[in-house]
């Protein structure tokens, strides 16, 4: 099998199964490891597929990370409502993860009137804002910078986040339906679940547009956080399903 046959058929499998092992895709193909792992670099150059840890994936709408200037822009008036709703959990004295998203960055304004903060971020946009704050003593973890999404990333970026423990969260997600908040990939939900471990009181930022969405990585269950702030009702289905795990405020 010549090389542009073997990627197309890695294409044709991975569109029925979404995401593969390696060692199963080298059984499927009758290739050996280097060959196989050639055609891989090729599709993932293309930006066709993502390799990580032994696994493929297929890049569809509902795993690609935008990059921060396309999030930035959407639903940006929701994400003020919810930035002033988010700031009432805010006192003097508090230590805060904020997460690298459009919509936690929302909030940063908010801050100003409070005194000795400390604020711990992986989003270099978030740091470059919270830098101008003499009320905020700012921590920015170190980690693979994904192209375009202002984050760092990768497990140099989450072991910073666990030299830290944080009163509040304020973090996004991808996408969320009854049963989970959900990510774009596994990098970014590696980093969120580190900050939700190391806080006492998660708050996950959703505008409405990213209900009843769900993506291919699960980032957390509802029983592992505490409130949920949106800018318009959820439908009821989901406020019978979610609202006795934790609060949800719009």
């Amino acid at each position: 099998m010549v090389s542009l046959e073997r990627m197309s058929r890695i294409i044709d499998i991975l569109s029925k199964r979404k995401i593969i092992a390696t060692a199963q895709l080298e059984e499927l193909l009758y290739c050996s490891t280097s060959t196989l792992r050639r055609d891989l670099i090729e599709l993932e150059k293309e930006g066709k597929i993502i390799r990580s840890h032994g696994e493929v994936m297929l890049i569809t709408a509902n795993n690609v990370e935008y990059v921060y200037s396309a999030r930035a822009r959407e639903e940006e008036k929701s994400k003020q409502q919810i930035a002033e709703i988010a700031s009432t959990f805010i006192t003097h004295n508090q230590s805060i993860f904020i997460d690298s998203s459009t919509t936690a960055a929302m909030l940063i304004p908010h801050l100003a009137p409070f005194q000795n903060l400390r604020v711990i971020t992986n989003g270099i946009e978030a740091a470059r804002q919270l830098n101008n704050f003499e009320n905020v003593t700012l921590f920015l973890s170190g980690g693979h910078i994904g192209c375009g999404t202002n984050s760092a990333l990768g497990d140099f970026a989450a072991n910073f986040i666990n030299n830290f423990h944080a009163d509040l969260l304020f973090f996004s997600c991808r996408g969320l339906d009854r049963y989970a908040a959900y990510e774009a990939n596994h990098n970014q939900a590696h980093i969120k679940r580190e900050m939700i471990a190391n806080s006492d009181k998660a708050i996950l930022l959703a505008d409405h547009s990213k209900f009843n969405t769900s993506h291919y990585f699960k980032l957390s269950n509802y029983s592992s956080l505490d409130c949920i702030i949106t800018d318009q009702a959820p439908v009821e289905s989901f406020q019978n399903a979610v609202g006795s795990q934790c609060e949800i405020l719009w």
